[in-house]
């Protein structure tokens, strides 16, 4: 679910140097399992569209909401994007799930 096109970014990286980034802050999977995500670059400003360049992403795991690790931090790429202004979703600090008391 979740935005499925992006337009380009420029931004710089973690090394300051201005680059394109494709982001999609708001990609999500609501089936448990194993994915890898493909990503297409296409030139669609032709009468005919035509696929630029493929690739595809690490291997994920999606858990289900009881067996759920927990939101692991912003990774600092991420950090660095909300510095310089695109409105992405950023997590700080992790948090710690707490034992629940019976008392």
């Amino acid at each position: 679910m979740g935005s499925l096109v992006s337009s380009l970014y420029v931004l710089n990286d973690l090394d300051g140097v201005e680059r394109a980034f494709f982001v999609f802050p708001d990609l999500s999977v609501r089936i448990e399992g194993t994915f890898r995500l493909k990503f297409s670059l296409v030139d669609v400003g032709k009468p005919v569209s035509k696929i630029l360049a493929v690739c595809h992403s690490e291997e994920f795991n999606v858990y289900p909401a009881k067996k759920f690790p927990g939101m692991t931090e912003s990774s600092e790429l991420s950090l660095s994007f909300a510095r310089q202004g695109l409105k992405i979703p950023v997590r700080k600090e992790t948090r710690v799930k707490r034992a629940r008391s019976d008392s």
